[in-house]
């Protein structure tokens, strides 16, 4: 078991504490628990899935040369630009990450490329962003925001560098 289930499991079980205490009634909290997983489950199986193809669809070497270490800072636009287009929700972003990962992708890239899906992620902007809150928000919005995936990137460099190295050089 990993830390994070683990975690996972005791605010479970906090939570079910809670409730108890609390002389909930079980049945309206067992029912909405079971209408979740059904709908997350089969969700997160069809995720790993294409998840997998994509391991086995992508090029490993194109995935270290654009998004490695030895890619340098033209890694982190191409991060961002690929978070940018992931049309799709957490499972599938993070299990793509983690495919990226496994072929060669550096920390830095990783870190620009989940930012970038964070704050970018174009099916958002297009199917929520654009028709509920119009294009001029969204402007100002993407514009407000548009350095922090590389910020994040060049961070982790650094990061990277301290740790490795000891200090960060400095110019």
């Amino acid at each position: 078991m990993t830390t994070g289930f683990l975690v996972l499991l005791v605010l479970l079980a906090v939570l079910a504490l809670i409730a108890t205490r609390q002389r909930r009634a079980f049945g309206p909290m067992a029912q909405r628990f079971f209408e979740q997983f059904a709908k997350l489950v089969p969700r997160m199986l069809c995720a790993l899935v294409a998840a997998g193809f994509i391991a086995q669809l992508i090029p490993k070497q194109a995935i270290a040369a654009l998004l490695g270490d030895e890619a340098g800072l033209l890694a982190l636009p191409v991060a961002a630009a690929t978070g940018l287009i992931v049309p799709a929700g957490p499972v599938i972003a993070f299990a793509i990450a983690a495919v990226f990962a496994k072929a060669g992708a550096s920390s830095p890239a990783l870190i620009t490329f989940v930012t970038s899906w964070s704050l970018y992620a174009a099916h958002r902007m297009l199917i929520y962003e654009v028709p509920l809150v119009g294009g001029s928000f969204l402007r100002l919005r993407a514009l407000s925001v548009l350095v922090l995936p590389f910020l994040a990137g060049i961070f982790a460099m650094g990061v990277g560098l301290m740790t490795q190295y000891g200090t960060v050089p400095v110019p």
